[in-house]
């Protein structure tokens, strides 16, 4: 992890070891690699490993290659990937996913029967095609569901775009989509669960 941020330095006794590409992070990530396969075969001697799942996340994006990875979109695209040794979680899963999922997923993957609080989804046992993404940045609160993302100020809707097939967010579909009003009221309802359960110290199952 510490590898792949600036000023993208790979440990002395490896330099020169991984293609450099065109980008400074790219020999990094040949790097980050590397120390994942050789982190896997050494927990694989352990008898506890294939009763393990492993769960790897991104915290943010980095250097990018691709123009689609600048928008406001993109800089939230990043891998999560959950992984047992024998299992049938195999391939790539496309559909709406954030780090708060990560919890809710275990717990199901588990089969947790207790009550817990989150405002994340299950995205392993569960499979809900109504499902959406809220992030913020940059003073402007964003929520993903279906094809589209809208964005929102916190007063109000500022655009709409279907980021799925519009990938450089050329082409505003504010007002113009008949899920907006409901995107907007979902992601006031958002914000407002998490400010008050924050202010009041309410994220806990009482």
């Amino acid at each position: 992890s510490a590898s792949s941020h600036h000023p993208f330095s790979v440990p002395e006794r490896y330099n020169g070891r991984f293609p450099k590409g065109d980008m400074p992070i790219h020999q990094c990530i040949g790097y980050s690699d590397y120390a994942l396969r050789r982190f896997f075969q050494a927990m694989s001697k352990y008898q506890w490993y294939e009763n393990t799942l492993f769960v790897f996340s991104a915290d943010h994006t980095n250097q990018v290659s691709h123009k689609e990875y600048t928008t406001d979109v993109g800089t939230f695209s990043i891998p999560i990937f959950f992984y047992q040794p024998g299992s049938k979680m195999k391939g790539l899963e496309r559909s709406l996913t954030q780090q708060i999922d990560v919890l809710p997923s275990v717990l199901g993957y588990l089969n947790y029967d207790k009550s817990y609080f989150a405002f994340g989804n299950d995205v392993i046992t569960q499979r809900d095609t109504d499902r959406y993404v809220v992030n913020y940045s940059n003073q402007i609160y964003q929520i993903f569901q279906g094809d589209l993302m809208l964005q929102f100020d916190g007063e109000r809707v500022k655009s709409v775009y279907d980021y799925r097939n519009d990938r450089m967010l050329k082409h505003d579909l504010k007002d113009r989509m008949p899920q907006q009003k409901r995107m907007e009221d979902l992601l006031k309802a958002n914000i407002q669960q998490y400010m008050v359960r924050m202010v009041n110290n309410d994220l806990t199952v009482k």
